[in-house]
């Protein structure tokens, strides 16, 4: 198999169960699983990036890095069991704190792929399935935040292009902004320091812009009020939204009669003010990111290490933000 992407350029593959994963309908499904949150207006997501991309494109980055092969299977599946809309089902099965931690996924993870038609295949192919779901010892694949790690490496290289359309030009090519990730035996880190700054900026940039915005999460709010009413009612399943995509469940809806004019409202005008002791609370999880390099004396220091501002910055940075809105709007639903 030859896979090739925009960012990592062109990687030959030699062990099949990396196309026979590919091939699989449940992975397949991710093609039409977008990462960015819906935005009516764009004309549906913020950044066009789908899963399955995404997905591709761990498994290229930890293989160009030299990452076992049980890792890069981890890191090919690591987004399979994402239900539509991606994070929406932390608002919609998650508990009241489960948009603070968007960790519904990664609960359902093991389960999921277990289920699947992938648990057979990563067997068949000699692969411990236990070991590959256990992320203890991929550091490449997974680390904690502020780290890096292949996942948020790749999706933040490919949030870059899109965030032009909100006029936040960042200053830097994703292609060549890749060249300077660095594997160590503890995780990736950057080049150098003006590389981790350049990552930091485009990270955190897209995340104050898209994924914890106040647009960003009242349209997700919306839409979980639409699908859960839906669910209520008997036009949805909780089984539809692992094993349809985005626009088929949109679809259902639509053939169903359900009225979507809550999407199509002006978030700004449903703000509440935060003394506003009615309004409704719409938390979200925050995502920063302090990126370690390699500094010109070879030790291995943070972005926050050597720039006063920005360790200011992330200092003050939350691990959620708790955006209101008026309580009238979820009357008028």
């Amino acid at each position: 198999m030859i896979a090739c992407d925009r960012i990592y350029g062109v990687v030959n593959v030699t062990e099949p169960v990396f196309s026979d994963i590919i091939a699989a309908p449940t992975f397949q499904r991710l093609q039409g699983i977008n990462m960015g949150p819906w935005r009516p207006n764009m004309p549906f997501y913020s950044i066009p990036v789908s899963r399955y991309h995404h997905s591709i494109g761990v498994f290229m980055l930890l293989r160009i890095h030299g990452a076992s092969v049980p890792e890069q299977i981890a890191g090919l599946i690591h987004d399979v069991s994402h239900t539509a809309f991606s994070h929406l089902s932390d608002r919609l099965f998650g508990d009241m704190d489960a948009a603070k931690t968007q960790e519904y996924q990664d609960d359902v993870h093991e389960k999921f792929v277990k289920n699947s038609e992938l648990a057979e295949i990563i067997t068949r192919a000699g692969f411990d399935l236990d070991m590959i779901l256990d992320d203890t010892p991929f550091k490449l694949k997974e680390n904690e935040l502020p780290d890096l790690c292949a996942d948020r490496l790749d999706y933040c290289l490919r949030a870059i292009p899109h965030m032009h359309q909100y006029g936040k030009l960042i200053e830097c090519d994703e292609v060549a902004l890749s060249h300077a990730i660095v594997a160590t035996p503890d995780g990736f880190v950057m080049r150098d320091a003006d590389s981790a700054r350049m990552f930091a900026h485009a990270f955190n940039t897209t995340d104050e812009q898209i994924y914890s915005s106040f647009t960003g999460v009242f349209y997700e709010e919306m839409l979980a009020r639409i699908c859960r009413d839906a669910i209520k009612d008997g036009i949805l399943t909780r089984d539809d939204f692992f094993h349809m995509n985005d626009m088929q469940v949109i679809r259902k809806m639509h053939m169903a009669g359900v009225d979507f004019s809550a999407l199509y409202a002006n978030p700004n005008e449903w703000r509440a003010a935060d003394d506003d002791v009615n309004a409704v609370v719409m938390p979200q999880k925050l995502r920063r990111v302090d990126p370690p390099f390699i500094d010109t004396d070879g030790i291995i220091r943070r972005l926050s290490d050597v720039d006063a501002d920005f360790a200011r910055y992330i200092k003050a940075c939350p691990k959620f933000v708790e955006y209101k809105i008026k309580k009238a709007l979820k009357s008028a639903m």
